[in-house]
């Protein structure tokens, strides 16, 4: 369970969402929640869909306020807004994907504890800056022109084979890692 998700279950435990003795119908049934028989049933407030038919879906619905990501909105600036699972900003990038935290005075969550290379299979692949210049994996140049590290668009072969392979939903000679690296000939 991790620490929003917890927090919010906290939460509607204090608040009495819960109590089974409630003549009415509960916050829970009629709520993107439904019953509170399993604390992964809060996971309906983020999970896309409108689960009581009122017309909103996830954070939009009242009855998801404060489980969750919601209410959570905000700057992506500090080490807990960075690694909290939520888009806090609503930019479409969460966390260390998101450069107010990669590249975010303060944050220290989305780099390595210790500096150095960012060019092995390893580091490419760890969800942290190794490098410290503001850039994390498949986004960092040394990954995509390091020989060793396949799966990063940046050479001939994931250049020039249709897969999004660095998952920024740009392929191939679309890529920036393609067509503006001097390594890659066949975006030429």
């Amino acid at each position: 369970m991790t620490r929003s998700t917890r927090l919010a279950f906290l939460l509607v435990v204090a608040l009495g969402a819960c109590d089974r003795e409630d003549p009415g119908p509960s916050i829970w049934q009629t709520s993107e929640c439904l019953t509170c028989t399993d604390w992964t049933e809060m996971l309906r407030c983020t999970d896309g869909l409108d689960n009581n038919d009122d017309g909103l879906t996830d954070c939009q619905d009242p009855s998801c306020e404060g489980l969750g990501c919601c209410g959570l909105e905000g700057a992506e600036a500090d080490d807990s807004a960075c690694s909290d699972g939520c888009d806090n900003d609503g930019n479409g990038f969460v966390d260390c994907l998101d450069y107010s935290c990669s590249r975010g005075a303060g944050v220290t969550v989305c780099r390595s504890p210790v500096q150095g290379p960012e060019d092995t299979p390893e580091t490419c692949a760890d969800g942290v800056d190794n490098d410290w210049n503001g850039y994390i994996d498949c986004k960092d140049r040394s990954c995509t022109t390091a020989a060793a590290v396949t799966y990063c668009e940046g050479s001939d072969a994931t250049c020039s084979d249709g897969v999004d392979n660095d998952g920024n939903g740009f392929t191939d000679c679309g890529d920036y890692s393609c067509s503006k690296n001097t390594k890659v000939t066949v975006c030429k």
